[in-house]
């Protein structure tokens, strides 16, 4: 295995573990969104539900309590969309190495193409040369 091969290994590898984690990052992104607009959904439900005792007349203790469930629920889905940016950020950031990793492997790819592309033409330029050299003894010997 040449050198290079060995460099499109090690980057293949890296490519790969990449690959992983951005797939594992973005797995986590998406759960935390359906439990984000989940929260969200809760959120509305139950002021809705507010909504319908106060207008069948609910007492003032009783929305005290509902007004300071929905709050908790507000600093939640904040805590839970500051979370989720950090997520999605994260997830951006293997991204940019996964797109990274694989332009790395493709480098190597090229340099090695290019490589047995060069070997080749040496090989062939031998060859030509060897058949010019035997068209040459052959004419002499005429």
């Amino acid at each position: 295995m040449s050198q290079v091969d060995k460099l499109i290994d090690l980057a293949g590898r890296r490519s790969d573990e990449a690959l992983i984690a951005w797939q594992q990052l973005k797995a986590q992104c998406t759960e935390a969104i359906r439990k984000l607009s989940l929260l969200k959904e809760y959120r509305e439900r139950y002021r809705a539900l507010m909504r319908d005792r106060l207008e069948a007349g609910m007492p003032a203790t009783a929305t005290m309590a509902y007004l300071e469930f929905i709050g908790q629920i507000d600093e939640v889905v904040l805590r839970q969309e500051s979370d989720l940016g950090s997520i999605e950020q994260a997830c951006e950031r293997q991204w940019q190495a996964l797109v990274a990793a694989r332009r790395e492997k493709r480098t190597y790819e090229i340099l090695s193409e290019r490589v047995a592309a060069r070997e080749a033409e040496a090989a062939l330029r031998r060859r030509h040369a060897e058949i010019d050299e035997l068209i040459q003894r052959a004419a002499a010997l005429r």
